[in-house]
């Protein structure tokens, strides 16, 4: 068993996919975003130590076998929001085809933490398939993961923070030109997976 220390945060830096055009931002502050991009399973535990760090692995902490994705998904979402609100912003809708897009990603990114789908094709072909057609114009991801060790609104209040310290995360939470958005997490036991799916539709 890995010894960790400290905070645990891995996210990947937003990418945004519009009118055919790619783009990635990665925050200088958080090298370790970039590095995850090129990890497999095996090595996806990324970590952040300081002397008054908590063992995340030994806290007095007891995780559950299951825990209620929907307060997880309802407080990242009222978080979401309100940051939206505080820069002026529209609140975004919830989208019943992107919500069941993310809760897709978010189990496949147990497999392959990154905006490659484990068949090696970008995270927007999910929306392209028959299960999960949306007529996008615009469609951008965040994901994060971590060690669970908060109950859930914690931990939802968790990764949100890290995604708001993460400039490409952040860029895509504020992003005027998204209309509506799907949550979905994924927890394996150990580990939470949340994914951010953001999207306007074609004209």
């Amino acid at each position: 068993m890995r010894f960790i220390k400290g905070l645990l945060f891995i996210g990947l830096a937003a990418l945004l996919v519009g009118y055919g055009m790619n783009r990635t931002a990665f925050n200088e502050n958080f090298p370790f975003l970039e590095q995850a991009a090129q990890s497999d399973v095996a090595e996806k535990i990324q970590v952040l130590t300081s002397p008054g760090g908590v063992d995340l692995l030994t806290a007095p902490f007891t995780r559950p076998d299951e825990i209620d994705y929907t307060l997880v998904e309802e407080r990242i979402m009222t978080l979401l929001n309100e940051l939206r609100q505080e820069q002026g912003l529209l609140p975004l809708t919830k989208n019943d085809t992107l919500k069941a897009a993310a809760d897709h990603r978010a189990i496949e990114t147990q497999t392959s933490f990154s905006h490659t789908r484990p068949d090696g094709s970008d995270f927007y072909t999910i929306i392209l398939t028959e299960d999960y057609r949306y007529p996008y114009q615009m469609v951008g991801e965040n994901l994060a993961m971590a060690t669970y060790f908060k109950d859930e609104e914690g931990m939802a209040e968790f990764l949100f923070n890290g995604w708001v310290e993460s400039e490409g995360h952040y860029a895509n939470m504020i992003q005027p030109d998204f209309l509506e958005v799907g949550i979905g997490v994924h927890y394996d036991g150990e580990f939470l997976y949340a994914v951010q799916l953001f999207g306007k539709q074609s004209p």
